[in-house]
């Protein structure tokens, strides 16, 4: 993909060559975009997914024979970054096209209903709910998440319930087609084990409509304000999180803590959290090559001890 023609074709968006990338993750970790386009409304990052996908398969494959075959191979060539919370990205970055969705629109319907770009950050939508009388989601407090990876995710908040309780249908555009797919909760798989939204690799969530509840905005802000006061005691936002799953009727946690006694550990800035042992920091300039020597130095102490640590945080890049 020229660098040129996209700026030509989009002039009003933020299209950048070799553009830093660690910004834009919790982390602050991570290497360039080949190029990268910041979309700020969904008709924005739609329209940039569609001519992408017409133009890299055209310009790639003219026998229309194979065009199913190239729009399969898209999304390797395409990243989409949503709040970057969940990531470790390679010093070396991206190779390709990484396209953030910043799209930010909240629309109330009627019964409770609202409609939310996937773009939306979990700490906006909260807030913004309960300014308007609306409850259900306060147990994702401080959750720094965008609602395209709550819902790809399916991640639980204090209350263990998924976040596709709250979720009535799903807007998907498929780089198979490039078509819109609205999909019912009834419609997808969901994995409560592990997260796994999407049947396939290209179906890229747009927006999503969820069923609320009235509530009270003080009566919510205070659970709010009770979760945040909770965790911001055992967990950073410097971090991605949990890094490893929780095995079956365990937690990763207490595995690193008290049976590797590893709570504490560091390597160069990386640092297993001296508070929580399944949250991994950056405390200064770290490094995505030294993040994963400490995550392979847990799994391989975990491992002699009998214990399988996984990571549930996704890899971005070559490593």
């Amino acid at each position: 993909m020229n660098f040129d023609t996209l700026k030509s074709q989009f002039p009003d968006l933020e299209i950048y060559q070799n553009h830093l990338l660690a910004p834009y993750t919790t982390l602050n970790i991570g290497g360039p975009a080949d190029i990268f386009i910041n979309t700020k409304t969904s008709t924005e990052f739609v329209n940039v997914l569609k001519y992408l996908s017409e133009t890299i398969n055209f310009s790639a494959h003219s026998d229309p024979k194979v065009a199913s075959t190239a729009k399969i191979e898209l999304s390797s060539d395409i990243t989409i970054l949503g709040n970057g919370s969940n990531v470790l990205i390679s010093d070396s970055g991206i190779r390709g096209i990484v396209v953030k969705n910043s799209a930010n629109n909240i629309e109330f319907l009627p019964n409770n209903q609202i409609k939310v770009d996937s773009g939306v950050l979990l700490p906006r939508l909260l807030q913004v709910t309960t300014d308007h009388s609306l409850s259900g989601l306060e147990e994702f407090a401080y959750i720094p998440a965008s609602v395209g990876g709550a819902i790809f995710g399916n991640i639980h908040g204090v209350n263990k319930n998924n976040f596709d309780k709250f979720i009535v249908s799903v807007e998907a555009l498929d780089l198979n087609d490039v078509n819109y797919k609205l999909m019912n909760h009834s419609d997808i798989q969901w994995d409560y084990d592990y997260s796994s939204f999407q049947p396939n690799r290209n179906l890229i969530i747009v927006s999503a409509t969820l069923q609320l509840s009235p509530g009270v905005p003080e009566n919510s802000q205070k659970i709010i304000n009770d979760i945040v006061t909770q965790k911001t005691t055992t967990q950073s936002m410097n971090s991605v999180g949990c890094v490893f799953k929780n095995p079956p009727g365990d937690s990763a946690g207490r595995i690193i803590d008290q049976e590797l006694n590893l709570k504490g550990f560091q390597i160069g800035d990386v640092q297993i959290s001296p508070k929580h042992a399944n949250f991994i920091l950056n405390i200064g300039n770290a490094t995505a090559s030294d993040y994963l020597s400490v995550i392979k130095k847990v799994q391989s102490e975990a491992k002699s001890k009998g214990f399988l640590l996984e990571p549930e945080i996704k890899f971005l890049g070559e490593f």
